[in-house]
């Protein structure tokens, strides 16, 4: 896994700012998450065991509504290979 730094600058982002508590978590366990490439597999089962495995209370639908309000703020971008979506980080 890469070694990633989060910056300070982070804090007074725009793009950080306009989004809800949920999915500014869900982000950052989206940046531990992604390999060398920014990319992981982006099936909301699968993003909800990796990125939550102990939360009962965060749904599949939470997952992708919340994976079309980042992609919409420009964070990331979705893509299919042979049907299978995947994420990338921008």
């Amino acid at each position: 896994m890469p070694n990633r730094i989060i910056k300070e600058s982070i804090c007074t982002s725009d793009t950080i700012d306009g989004l809800s508590w949920f999915e500014e978590v869900f982000f950052y366990r989206l940046m531990v998450n992604v390999d060398d490439y920014g990319r992981l597999d982006a099936r909301p089962a699968i993003l909800k065991a990796r990125m939550f495995p102990l939360k009962t209370n965060v749904s599949e639908k939470t997952i992708a509504e919340t994976l079309s309000k980042l992609e919409s703020a420009g964070l990331l971008q979705t893509y299919s290979v042979n049907e299978k979506p995947f994420l990338a980080l921008i």
